[in-house]
């Protein structure tokens, strides 16, 4: 744990002294949100001006209000709720409902796909510029497309594993003791059942997570071999310091929701009746998306420094000394 510690706290004094890194997340981040604003926007201000609780929802959401919205306008969530809302029922997800999403909820699972390709993209640069001595937004942008499809192709497997490890551990295992559960006499014993279905997937997920980011931290780290020996590399690394990647991915975990525990002590939407506490409440809301992608940028900073330290002398880009220049032979006389 000490070591997963030390490893985290350089990855976040990296994560701090390349502060572009958290804008060009944000940036990123703010471009696919921006294709929902407009919609949602309107729709919220169509519905909202004639509704007498309108001033009231910035500070106190209505979900009466929501559910009545959801009822009289399908078409503008869809069937994207009911979808949400069955990732920790006992049944699971069901897959058939996604061809009949509509509105925002279809939008959404389109940027959801585009946000794979970028997440590849930044991933990449991010990891790229970390291994940097003097980097830049250049290095960032040239080396995430330089790694984009390499990440890629170790992103959709990863995915595909962590649905499957939904499917079989908590789906599965959901469906194996429905009728064990209700013989439970208690409800809380029915509850923790459910803890423990949910715990065992978490530890899955983590397992593919770290598996796969140990493959990228690898693969940007050792580009002097060749691309099956990073792989196994990678693969290697994980399982070589498994409690230091975990203690790294736990303090990762714990950190960002001290972050998020921050935000509901703060409460910065308190008041927020007055149309004028709007603007603010925005800016605040920036301000921690900013901190929270610093904290991620030192997640994978962190991980880097477990598995590789020192950056390769082959990859830098930065240019090396001239050499020296050779004094001139003297004549030799016959």
């Amino acid at each position: 744990m000490p070591r997963a510690l030390a490893c985290f706290l350089r990855g976040l004094g990296k994560s701090l002294s390349k502060p572009y890194l958290a804008v060009a997340l944000w940036l990123m981040q703010l471009l696919i949100a921006a294709v929902l604003i407009l919609p949602i926007g309107n729709a919220l201000h169509a519905l909202l001006d004639r509704s007498p609780s309108g001033e009231k929802m910035v500070a106190v959401p209505d979900y009466g209000w929501w559910e009545t919205v959801r009822r009289t306008h399908p078409d503008v969530l869809g069937n994207f709720p009911e979808f949400a809302t069955g990732l920790l029922s006992p049944e699971g997800i069901k897959w058939s409902e996604i061809p009949g999403m509509r509105g925002v909820g279809a939008t959404a699972f389109g940027l959801a796909l585009l946000a794979i390709v970028l997440h590849a993209f930044a991933l990449g640069g991010t990891l790229g510029t970390l291994r940097e001595p003097s980097a830049s937004l250049v290095t960032f942008g040239r080396e995430g497309m330089r790694y984009m499809p390499a990440f890629l192709l170790f992103t959709f497997p990863a995915w595909g594993l962590a649905f499957a490890a939904y499917q079989w551990i908590y789906v599965g295992s959901g469906e194996a003791l429905r009728l064990r559960v209700r013989e439970l006499h208690t409800e809380q014993a029915a509850l923790a059942v459910t803890a423990l279905r949910l715990a065992a997937t978490l530890v899955a997920l983590a397992a593919i997570k770290l598996l796969a980011d140990a493959v990228r931290t690898v693969w940007v780290a050792r580009p002097d071999l060749p691309p099956v020996s990073r792989f196994l590399f990678g693969i290697g690394g994980a399982f070589a310091r498994p409690l230091r990647l975990l203690g790294i991915l736990g303090l990762y975990a714990v950190t960002t929701a001290g972050l998020y525990a921050i935000w509901l002590v703060a409460d910065p939407s308190a008041g927020g009746e007055a149309r004028f506490a709007l603007v603010p409440l925005i800016l605040t809301q920036q301000l921690f998306v900013f901190a929270r992608l610093l904290i991620k940028i030192g997640y994978y900073a962190g991980v880097s420094e477990a598995l590789t330290r020192a950056p390769s002398p082959e990859y830098s880009y930065v240019a090396g000394a001239a050499p020296a220049a050779e004094a001139p032979e003297a004549p030799t006389v016959p």
